[in-house]
């Protein structure tokens, strides 16, 4: 696993690679002082981990977050207390208040190590939140949707954004998202999920185990019994069920 060490302050980032030296796997690959560094230092290396401090130079440890396109698990490193809902929401796997002992922080990677081989609800309350973040202010009576999907790839996070998603198909409890260069990306999120969080006049439910970008459809054809085949940008066919096909209408002359 390697770690980028983000702080302002050379003492604390000290205390971390001296702390680190119990853990051998964790390989540290650069240190940062300031928020504009970072995000470059970040995007080179891509490490699995972060040591973050919230108040820095530049940029705070949120906005370093907020300029990455794949975001490591994170621990974030902080003298004020007031910031931990904030860093949670963020996805934060821990959050260190300083000044913390070897033991705190050994609980803490402890954390990491454990979420490596885990199921990976960091990156799910992520995905979760991430989007809600990225969002602008509107009013509570207007909707908005993103831009841009957050779905997990290996440690990280990958963006896909959501213009370049043709389709959708469950899978279990979760759900793959086609793109249109043919790609495939499997989020943690189910297709009920998803369909409430894309724009419905832009994506729609065709079948309880698929969801279709309206302007990749191609080519309808009647099955017979009420609903279509649907075939979508790329050749990609998919049957609209019966109790679905009225979601079609405004593309019918």
């Amino acid at each position: 696993m390697t770690t980028l060490l983000i702080d302002d302050e050379v003492p604390a980032r000290t205390i971390v690679r001296q702390y680190l030296a119990d853990f051998p796997q964790i390989n540290i690959v650069g240190e940062c002082a300031d928020g504009l560094s970072a995000v470059e230092a970040i995007r080179q290396h891509q490490p699995d981990l972060l040591f973050l401090d919230i108040q820095m130079p530049g940029l705070t440890g949120f906005e370093v977050l907020a300029r990455l396109e794949r975001i490591p698990r994170v621990i974030f490193s902080t003298a004020y207390d007031h910031y931990a809902l904030s860093a949670f929401e963020a996805g934060a796997v821990d959050y260190l208040l300083k000044p913390y002992d070897r033991a705190r922080f050994r609980q803490a990677v402890e954390r990491v190590l454990a979420y490596a081989t885990a199921p990976d609800v960091a990156l799910q309350r992520l995905l979760q939140r991430l989007e809600e973040t990225k969002k602008p202010p509107s009013a509570a009576v207007t909707p908005t949707y993103p831009a841009r999907l957050f779905v997990p790839h290996g440690t990280r996070l990958v963006a896909v954004p959501v213009q370049d998603i043709r389709w959708v198909e469950a899978a279990g409890d979760y759900a793959t998202l086609h793109t249109r260069a043919g790609q495939q990306y499997l989020s943690n999120l189910g297709i009920s999920q998803l369909a409430q969080r894309l724009d419905p006049q832009k994506f729609v439910r065709i079948h309880r185990s698929v969801l279709v970008a309206l302007d990749a459809v191609r080519e309808l054809e009647r099955d017979g019994s009420g609903g279509f085949y649907a075939t979508l940008e790329g050749g990609r066919t998919v049957r609209v069920s019966r109790g679905h096909a009225d979601v079609l209408r405004p593309l019918l002359g």
